[in-house]
């Protein structure tokens, strides 16, 4: 139900950008970019005469500044961008993570894309229709907007383009076989063309889009993550995720940041001003120019209502989780819990009613969204598993699944987050995949699952991937090998702790060497498929072994600052509120006075 140990880290992986979004101007230039295979890359800014942006799910205000947008549809203005409402701010829930964004001519609104293809429109954004009902053979990955805003182009990491308003389809890649995937678009001046770009910097022009230069067959240290066309349409500039640029056409090459360590998710071109601007993980904006660099650190301006908050207070307990929220002047609209894993198979997918107990009115009817731990191998009552990941990797176990899927939707819980086979990496599970063999054959029974609960009607279940933090940057683990693909998942769970192995033990050392770089590495795995990230069970911790750091607000505003943060991308938190054998997990037993002021003072 949690972990006992937490991996100290290695230095964490080098994070790649989500995608760029671009948009050129003098006239109306729209480009996206995503990041590659994810079903999340970030899509193009729309722009009259003024500017043109690429990246982190980014969009250029033709009026100055730009927005950022993250997979659970929360926006975030920069340079005095006006904000006009999100999905997040709406407490819309997303079938699928947000994906690429575009602003309008007039930069009084914009529309979000999801890598269904759903669609959403905010301030004079039109909504001229979307792949929403559509069965996709790949996830859109950007958007492109027309000149005149009259329409928009979604396209697919496969290259598929699909039309909608005055949109007018030229062509696409959807039958030729690529060697890296698309990963976002770009519309010349007229509209009357677009190019594709793929995470390689391949390069494919459709209508009057001209061919001037690719980076196909050039070896990239960091994928491109961005493109941008220059005012007249007679070149573009590529961008990588670690800032190296490519230019092309007539695109003049006035520096980049590359061997700067930076990261970069965006490109920002304006036709008023030579050169061109690079938009990093750090809050930096790097202008590069003929007359020289300069860098700044603009204000984000949070529309906020990104962090749904939630609780485990312990099995079907909806009372407990509402006693939590009283405790710390929070309002926690999600609650965990666990399905049974030592039932066999008929104990944990409900058949014949076995979880009417647990859904016939436990928490049916809370009110609550239900976070649940699946465990994919069941045991029986003696604690012999009665599957194994390789079996499950045929798909001989769906059926258990869509009974499951059928128990749950039947029992009002069609929207709850799955987190299936949590904590695959430890071995306290009997689904553990500790080589890479088991890694293997968890992603592929990972999909397996997930193709089968997605096929039963009224079905709207998110599919969480969940290791713990610590699998990130453990040395030794390639936690990367377990991953399903980020067409089959919808949030990245990372379970973490305020526990540490660092000496001395210190809070301040707990978390410097131990949860932080767990936590980078997992934001920059996430960023870099394209997926967002939950926090299914963090907590406090006083441990049998004194490994625990006890009463440290110190925890609490730290996690509090990274989970809020926009750029972590974090959907949902739920706090472990329970106290196991071993370790005293409960920030209301009394044992963590200081701590529970801090939870109080910073998500109350």
């Amino acid at each position: 139900m949690r972990e006992t140990t937490q991996h100290q880290g290695a230095s964490p992986a080098h994070r790649l950008g989500r995608l760029a979004a671009l948009a050129l101007a003098l006239g109306a230039f729209v480009a996206t970019m995503g990041t590659g295979p994810s079903t999340h890359a970030p899509a193009g800014a729309t722009v009259m005469a003024s500017a043109r942006s690429g990246g982190h799910m980014l969009a250029a205000d033709p009026n100055g500044g730009y927005w950022t947008v993250n997979g659970a549809g929360a926006i975030t203005s920069y340079g005095g961008a006006p904000s006009f409402g999100s999905p997040a701010l709406s407490h819309i829930r997303l079938a699928q993570p947000i994906v690429g964004m575009a602003s309008t001519t007039d930069g009084q609104g914009y529309w979000l894309v999801a890598s269904d293809g759903g669609i959403f429109s905010f301030g004079d954004a039109q909504f001229h229709g979307s792949t929403g009902a559509i069965r996709l053979n790949q996830p859109i990955v950007g958007m492109a907007v027309t000149p005149g805003g009259g329409g928009y182009w979604l396209v697919a990491s496969d290259g598929g383009i699909f039309s909608f308003g005055d949109a007018v389809f030229h062509g696409s890649t959807g039958a030729i076989h690529l060697n890296q995937p698309i990963v976002g678009m770009a519309a010349t001046t007229d509209g009357q063309g677009y190019w594709l770009v793929a995470s390689d910097g391949g390069i494919f022009g459709f209508g009057d889009a001209q061919f001037y230069g690719s980076t196909g067959a050039i070896h990239l240290d960091k994928p491109i993550v961005g493109m941008a066309a220059t005012p007249d349409g007679g070149g573009y500039w590529l961008v990588a995720s670690d800032g190296g640029i490519f230019g092309f056409g007539d695109a003049p090459f006035y520096g980049s940041l590359g061997g700067s360590g930076k990261t970069v998710i965006g490109i920002i071109v304006r036709p008023s001003t030579p050169g061109y601007t690079l938009v990093a993980t750090d809050g930096t904006d790097t202008v590069l120019s003929p007359t020289g660099t300069t860098v700044t650190t603009p204000t984000p301006s949070s529309q906020g209502g990104s962090l749904t908050q939630g609780a485990y207070a312990g099995g079907i307990n909806p009372s407990g989780v509402a006693a939590f929220g009283n405790a710390t002047g929070t309002h926690p609209t999600l609650a965990s819990d666990y399905l049974p894993g030592s039932g066999g198979w008929s104990g944990m997918d409900g058949a014949g009613g076995s979880l009417s107990w647990m859904f016939g009115g436990g928490w049916t009817g809370s009110g609550y969204t239900l976070s649940l731990g699946v465990p994919i191998i069941p045991t029986d009552s003696n604690g012999t598993p009665v599957a194994t990941l390789a079996v499950g990797a045929t798909g001989a176990y769906n059926g258990y699944f869509v009974t499951l899927a059928q128990t749950l939707i039947a029992g009002g819980e069609s929207n709850a987050y799955l987190r299936l086979g949590w904590e695959f990496d430890g071995g306290w599970n009997s689904w553990s995949a500790t080589t890479p063999a088991a890694e293997a054959e968890f992603a592929a029974y990972f999909r397996q699952i997930v193709t089968a609960m997605r096929s039963v009607a009224g079905a709207n279940f998110s599919f969480v991937w969940n290791p713990d933090a610590g699998a990130f940057d453990q040395s030794g683990y390639n936690v990367a090998l377990a991953y399903p693909g980020s067409a089959y998942v919808n949030e990245i769970g990372i379970d973490t702790y305020d526990q540490s192995w660092a000496s001395p033990l210190t809070q301040a050392n707990a978390w410097n060497d131990t949860a932080l770089p767990s936590l980078t590495a997992s934001e920059q795995f996430a960023s870099s498929e394209g997926v967002p990230l939950a926090v299914p069970e963090w907590g406090l911790a006083i441990r049998g072994d004194g490994h625990g750091l006890g009463d440290d607000p110190q925890y609490i505003d730290n996690m509090t600052s990274w989970m809020e943060n926009p750029a972590n991308d974090v959907a949902y938190e739920s706090y472990f509120n329970f106290d196991v054998s071993g370790q005293i997990d409960a920030i209301n037993d009394g044992n963590f006075p200081n701590s529970l002021a801090a939870y109080a003072a910073d998500l109350g």
